[in-house]
């Protein structure tokens, strides 16, 4: 048993209570109490004690929609929209890569959450080509969760797909949950399998496993699905098995009223990526009408291709500003509601609510601690608005997992990090010279 102790504990439970002089006691991988650090420790008076050092904890962020793999590429896809970003950049990536390139690149965006306080995250299209051994054995070895969305199109056998998965769902002692990344009809020359759709919905809900896929993300898919198929993006995922409350729908940008409410009335999920639609011009997701409907929308990175990090609380930030920016009402999106967007909601779009998410009893002991003892962050007079508009990933000081400490002062502590960073230098370099990936700098380099 451990108490970490002088702490401010940012809860996020079902009263949303921020504790002062707070304590988590936690043994194994399980929360057993958070409150009042006299409670605790009165409680639990033979615990090892560990100090908190004034800092801000909160339990761990859980990105849903975040490409792992394509860390190595990070800055070349800049300045580029949907379509020829798929097809000169992600296309050679997928189709040319080494195995171990795709580990190498997880690996790298990992170590980059894990700095920045994402504990779970969600990689939606993970190539069937990868060595999933390896794959799920670097997530095991650096110590986060992930849901990793094994893509699945209709011309691959689903037995295939389904050994795979089953063989690496619940690896890294359960911290590995396999998903299906769906395969949906999004442009011109795109293939309908009616009764694929229906027969990965069934595997899922054999399984109780998930279903995730980009939807509604771009202006060209939505006019795409109404001009072949006479119906809104909503309206087919719904006829097509595609919706319900194990799914995660990414994107939503071009949703209108009708969709919002099919997606609530299926419990579907949505994964908002308010950086990377800025940067690509993907289009603005009617947050506030969403969140209205009753849609539970959690939030995500995307990658290092079009966002360049996997830093969730920039991502809180620019979620904030985008909405209140494009509505022209400060209120139309608060620190409050994006924080439960990258911890609570989150738990709920991975179907994890009753053990993540939150600083809880009986909760999974996945929390970060945030050094809020910076110029930057100071003075506090409210302390959500200054975790959400003051703070970045750098302020993330220690980080845990199914209580185990992951982060260490900044540091990750289950790999060498200036190795891994060499290494990703060296292959970068490798990769976009063998796939012709060139970007010259506007800027003269001498």
């Amino acid at each position: 048993m451990k108490v970490l102790h002088n702490i401010t504990a940012v809860t996020m439970d079902a009263h949303r209570r921020i504790v002062t002089d707070a304590a988590i006691a936690f043994e194994d991988d399980t929360i057993k109490a958070c409150d009042k650090v006299s409670t605790v420790t009165s409680q639990y008076p033979g615990a090892t004690q560990v100090d908190g050092k004034g800092m801000v904890a909160l339990p761990g962020f859980i990105d849903t929609h975040a490409h792992a793999d394509q860390s190595l590429l990070r800055g070349l896809g800049d300045q580029l929209h949907w379509i020829p970003f798929l097809d000169d950049i992600i296309d050679p990536w997928l189709t040319r890569r080494l195995a171990d390139e795709g580990v190498l690149a997880n690996k790298l965006a990992m170590a980059e959450m894990l700095r920045g306080g994402t504990t779970c995250f969600v990689s939606p299209n993970v190539d069937p080509t990868d060595d999933f051994e390896k794959l799920t054995g670097a997530v095991d070895q650096l110590g986060i969760r992930a849901v990793l969305g094994r893509f699945i199109m209709a011309s691959e056998p689903m037995d295939e797909a389904l050994a795979v998965m089953s063989k690496w769902d619940g690896s890294a002692d359960g911290r590995v949950a396999m998903w299906f990344g769906l395969d949906i009809p999004r442009r011109p020359g795109d293939a309908v399998f009616p009764e694929f759709y229906k027969a990965v919905n069934e595997a899922a809900q054999d399984m109780g496993v998930g279903i995730v896929y980009h939807f509604c993300s771009e202006f060209e898919d939505a006019v795409y699905m109404v001009n072949t198929f006479g119906q809104r993006p909503a309206e087919w995922s719904r006829d097509n098995y595609a919706l319900g409350d194990n799914v995660i729908v990414i994107g939503g940008t071009q949703m209108t009223p009708l969709e919002m409410q099919i997606l609530a009335e299926t419990g579907s999920h949505l994964a908002h990526s308010p950086v990377a639609n800025m940067k690509m011009a993907t289009g603005i997701l009617p947050l506030p009408d969403v969140q209205a409907a009753g849609v539970n929308i959690s939030i995500g990175t995307d990658g290092a291709l079009n966002n360049n990090s996997y830093d969730m609380l920039a991502e809180m930030k620019t979620g904030v500003l985008l909405q209140n920016a494009t509505r022209r009402v400060a209120t139309a999106l608060t620190a409050e509601q994006v924080l439960e967007m990258a911890t609570i909601n989150g738990a709920k779009a991975v179907g994890r609510e009753y053990e993540l998410g939150s600083l809880e009893a009986g909760k999974r002991a996945d929390f970060l601690l945030l050094d809020m003892k910076r110029p930057n962050a100071v003075p506090v007079h409210d302390l959500v608005s200054n975790i959400v508009f003051s703070s970045n990933g750098s302020h993330v000081h220690d980080v845990y997992v199914d209580g185990l400490q992951v982060v260490d002062a900044g540091k990750v502590v289950g790999i060498d990090e200036d190795a891994l960073i060499a290494e990703a230098n060296e292959t970068a370099t490798v990769v976009a010279e063998r796939l012709g990936f060139t970007k010259e700098s506007t800027w003269p380099i001498e």
